[in-house]
């Protein structure tokens, strides 16, 4: 069984597992919802929603489990039950009997997995690592968005194959990730056991709050997950398919081109080293993702629009390296899976509520309008945090 950081790979083939078939769910499951389905914006900001929505109710409680339990354990097994609902989904469609129900049901039980995996993962990487976390924060992060847009680049093929061969896809992945997780070393928990599910994430809370460094970050991603992701699962889809006229090659393209500038930013970073004010990184990449945003509301040909994508995208690879690092680095041991939770809930729990939000504010004033008021609000909020932490004097540790 491999140790410390000779398991390292292993994490890495795990990620790439996980990641994916994300990235193909990120193209096959909006264009389910917005072009099969024909859905209006509302319905499909309620289906975005969905898919993050478990967040809310179950990111801390996976924290908390994480903390108190064998990680690995739980990856194995998060791994091998994430395969059931695509290929559940998959059956379905091949019967006949494809509905919105049945998308919503898919996104849910996806949802209430990822919660409980993505505290788990976290708080792996921490053991097998090595000496050098920033740098091997920024190589799972490069891995993470590869095997995102190797999934995107798969799920383009959605209008040509359909949907039921990607969804099959995506739970054999899904399933070669859990033996992937079968060869990390054991990974008991650093909590202490006697304490209640309840008290634990309390404590988690309370370790975040009181940190200089952490409840800043958190805030960044919280404002992320409302604002840029609700942005990103609500209004592009719609900007492709009423603006573009587009389908599932055209929604490909978009993902591919922001997690593209997210690898070409990761790997920036893996070349460069730890940045000696990543505070300051995290501020001004969410100002250029803010005016990337609201420059989505010009008429831009598509080719224009990509072009947006792949900027943003070099934003995003930024705060999400930096902030992941910022916190890996600060969380104590035995507080480190119920912190990363919440660095999580943030970007995760702040979408589906973005998604709903959006997508009632693109039905009112159109996908093109609707940019411009996430982008707005995200420049208050980083006025604020300017004013009220000490993020942008934040040195690396």
């Amino acid at each position: 069984m491999p140790s410390g950081g000779r398991a390292f790979p292993w994490y890495l083939a795990g990620i790439a597992s996980w990641f994916s078939s994300y990235g193909m769910q990120t193209i096959v499951f909006p264009w389910l919802v917005a072009v099969v389905l024909h859905e209006p914006a509302t319905r499909v900001g309620i289906a975005q929603m969905s898919l993050s929505a478990p967040s809310i109710l179950f990111m801390m409680l996976g924290g908390a489990l994480a903390d108190r339990a064998d990680v690995r354990r739980l990856l194995v097994r998060g791994h091998l039950l994430g395969a059931l609902p695509p290929l559940a989904l998959a059956a379905v469609i091949a019967m006949g009997e494809f509905s919105y129900a049945a998308l919503i049901a898919y996104a849910l039980a996806v949802g209430t997995l990822g919660a409980f995996i993505m505290p788990a993962r976290d708080a792996m990487l921490g053991r097998v690592a090595g000496a050098d976390l920033g740098r091997a924060v920024a190589i799972m992060s490069a891995t993470q968005f590869a095997a995102q847009l190797a999934g995107i680049a798969a799920g383009a093929a959605a209008g040509r194959i359909g949907a039921t061969a990607l969804l099959v896809a995506q739970g054999v992945v899904l399933a070669l990730g859990g033996l992937a997780a079968l060869r990390l070393p054991p990974a008991p928990p650093v909590a202490h056991a006697g304490e209640s599910r309840l008290a634990a994430m309390r404590g988690g809370l309370r370790e975040a709050m009181a940190s200089p460094v952490i409840w800043p970050v958190i805030v960044t991603q919280l404002a992320v997950g409302i604002l840029y992701v609700g942005a990103f699962l609500v209004v592009l889809p719609l900007l492709v398919r009423d603006v573009y006229a587009g389908g599932s090659l055209e929604l490909s393209l978009v993902s591919f081109c922001f997690w593209g500038g997210t690898i070409a930013a990761t790997l920036a970073q893996i070349r460069l080293g730890s940045l000696r004010w990543p505070g300051r990184a995290i501020l001004l990449g969410l100002t250029f993702g803010a005016l990337v945003l609201a420059a989505m509301s010009l008429p831009v040909p598509l080719a224009g629009l990509l072009f947006l994508c792949l900027v943003w995208g070099l934003g995003a690879g930024v705060v999400i390296t930096q902030g992941r690092t910022l916190v890996q680095a600060a969380a104590p041991a035995s507080h480190r899976a119920r912190v990363l939770s919440l660095f999580q809930l943030g970007l995760m729990g702040g979408a589906p509520i973005g998604a709903l939000l959006i997508g009632y504010l693109t039905a009112f004033a159109g996908p093109r309008a609707a940019t411009v008021y996430p982008a707005a609000c995200m420049l208050l909020i980083l006025a604020w945090l300017w004013n009220r932490s000490r993020l942008w004097q934040q040195r690396a540790a």
